[in-house]
C-alpha cells in the first residue's frame, strides 16, 4: 500500500510539479477556491449523489497550514458522494504559495492496498503536471470539492492529501508537511525527499461501501 501511494502520489507529483507549466490564480478575494467541475458538463453529473449529512471531519495542523478534510462514513455502491477539504493558512505573512492544481488530491483503497478507480474521473489526474502560484494573507482558505462513486461493496480507506508546498518558484522555501513521511522510500533522491515532506496528509479514514 506505502508503495503504491509513494509511485502516484510523489512521483507523478514531483516530476509533474517539476516540468509542468505555471500560472497564477486569482487570490485577492478572501476564499481562493480551487472547485474542479464535475466531468465537465451538468448532464454528466449522476442522478443519484450522496449528502454529507453522516460525514467525519479530519484535520491536520502545521505551523503555516490546516487542512481540513469533510467525508462521509458510509456510502452507497454506484452514488456519487463528495469528498471536500479546505486548506487554510494561518502564517503571519502574506506568500505566493506554488502548490498543484487541485491543491488537496483524494486517493481511495481497498482492503488489499489497490486504489480505486473513480468512475467519474480517470486517475491519476491530467492535471498533475500543472504548478500554480496563488497569493494568499494569513485566514485566507483554498477550498476543494471532489465526487467520488465506488461500484462495489466493502470497507475501503481515503486519504486527502495535499501537492507540494512551497512559497514562489522554484521552491525558494518549502513549507512543513505532515503525515507523508510514512510514504518516503529508500530510493528517492535526496531532493525528491525533500519535496515529499513538504506535503500534509490525513491518516487513513474508513470508508463503508454498503449495497446501492
Amino acid at each position: 500500500m506505502k508503495r503504491r501511494f509513494a509511485t502516484v502520489g510523489v512521483v507523478l507529483m514531483v516530476v509533474g510539479l517539476a516540468v509542468g507549466g505555471v500560472v497564477l490564480a486569482g487570490g485577492n478575494e478572501e476564499t481562493a477556491d480551487h472547485t474542479e467541475s464535475l466531468a465537465g458538463a451538468d448532464d454528466e453529473r449522476p442522478d443519484h449523489t450522496e449528502s454529507l449529512d453522516a460525514c467525519f471531519r479530519e484535520v491536520v495542523r502545521t505551523s503555516d497550514f490546516v487542512l481540513s478534510v469533510e467525508a462521509p462514513k458510509e456510502v452507497r455502491a454506484g452514488r456519487a458522494f463528495a469528498l471536500k477539504a479546505t486548506l487554510e493558512y494561518i502564517g503571519e505573512e502574506n506568500i505566493r504559495l506554488f502548490h498543484g492544481s487541485p491543491v488537496v488530491l483524494f486517493y481511495i483503497v481497498d482492503g488489499d492496498g489497490r486504489h480505486v478507480a473513480n468512475d467519474l474521473f480517470a486517475h491519476p489526474r491530467v492535471y498533475l503536471d500543472i504548478g500554480v502560484i496563488t497569493p494568499l494573507e494569513p485566514g485566507q482558505k483554498m477550498k476543494v470539492e471532489d465526487m467520488w462513486r465506488v461500484d462495489h461493496p466493502g470497507e475501503y480507506q481515503l486519504i486527502a492529501a495535499t501537492t507540494l508546498l512551497a512559497n514562489e518558484c522554484p521552491w525558494e522555501k518549502l513549507f512543513e508537511g505532515k503525515n507523508y513521511e510514512r510514504f518516503i522510500r529508500d530510493d528517492m533522491t535526496e531532493r525528491v525527499e525533500e519535496l515529499t515532506r513538504s506535503r500534509i496528509a490525513t491518516a487513513p479514514m474508513e470508508i463503508i461501501v454498503i449495497n446501492g
